[in-house]
This record gives structure tokens, C-alpha cells and sequence, in this order.
């Protein structure tokens, strides 16, 4: 069998040549640094969602707090004014939140059930009475490997806001 000199030669070139190693490598790394930056940029809008829940939470218990006359009269009205605050679709973020507002004869009966899911009912009691306002909103997530947060499924995530207080003398 004949070898032909130019076939050996061009094969050792092309062993040798190293032009497109860069190209290889950055292919071999891209993946991991394209979802390392949209985990990035998804924790980032994750805190933001949690300030804003939880601020819309506050802005919406301090209404039944103080006995303003636009204070919610109903859970549906209450849910209105958290996702006012919170933006987007007003039905999207219904069915995304789950609320509850209850009173409660001491604060101790309120710290017991504090750390349990929100269960619909809506109770804003009256001047003096002790008020425990929870709420859960569901965020979808972009990337599912996302710490250890509360999950619903592999591709969402609990945001919890609660809120206790002594409703204040407005009668």
C-alpha cells in the first residue's frame, strides 16, 4: 500500500492545529454560565416578589388596622387589594394567592397557627381584637434547581407574608 506524502502531512497538520480549541471549550462551559446567570437574574426576581408581597400584605392589614373606610369587607376584597399592589393580571394573581384574616382572643392563639398555610376565611374583627393576616402566593420559577425554598411542584414556589396586630380604638 502507497502512502502519499501529502495525506501524512495534511493528517499531522490537522493533530496539530489548535485554532478552534477555544470554540470547543467555550461550547463544553456555555450551558453551565448561560443557567448560572439565569439563576442569577431569577433570585434577583424572587426577592423582589417577596418585598412586594409582603409589602402589599402590610399596606392591605393596615387598612382593617386603623378601621379605614376602604379597609376590605371580604376576602375577595382583600385579595383585590394585595394584588393591586403587587401588579399583573388581577386573575392571575387571584389564582395565584391564598389568603386568610382572623381574630383572635390572645396573642399566643395567633402565634400557635402562624406558621400554618392560609385557609380562605376572612374575619377582621373589631376595635381592640387581635388579628393574625396570612398570606401565600405561588411564583413560578424558570430554573427548578433553586435552593431549599417551600415548592408546589418542581416549577413553582411558595412566597409566605403574614402579619399579626391589636386592631386600634377606631370606633
Amino acid at each position: 500500500m502507497f502512502r502519499s506524502p501529502r495525506r501524512s502531512w495534511a493528517a499531522r497538520s490537522f493533530r496539530r492545529d489548535e485554532q478552534g480549541a477555544t470554540a470547543v471549550e467555550f461550547a463544553f462551559v456555555a450551558p453551565v454560565l448561560f443557567f448560572a446567570l439565569l439563576s442569577l437574574v431569577e433570585v434577583g426576581m424572587l426577592g423582589m416578589m417577596m418585598m412586594s408581597v409582603d409589602a402589599a400584605v402590610l399596606d392591605a392589614a393596615r387598612r382593617i388596622r386603623t378601621g379605614r373606610d376602604d379597609a376590605a369587607t371580604s376576602a375577595q376584597a382583600f385579595e383585590d387589594q394585595i394584588c393591586s399592589h403587587i401588579g399583573g393580571g388581577l386573575t392571575n394573581c387571584r389564582n395565584r394567592l391564598i389568603i386568610s384574616v382572623k381574630k383572635y382572643a390572645k396573642f399566643s392563639d395567633a402565634n400557635a397557627v402562624a406558621a400554618q398555610a392560609p385557609d380562605g376565611t376572612f374575619d377582621k374583627g373589631g376595635a381592640g381584637d387581635i388579628i393574625i393576616v396570612k398570606a401565600n402566593y405561588t411564583w413560578p420559577l424558570l430554573t427548578p434547581f433553586l435552593g431549599n425554598l417551600e415548592r408546589v411542584g418542581p416549577t413553582n414556589v411558595v412566597i409566605p407574608a403574614r402579619a399579626a396586630f391589636k386592631n386600634e380604638p377606631f370606633d
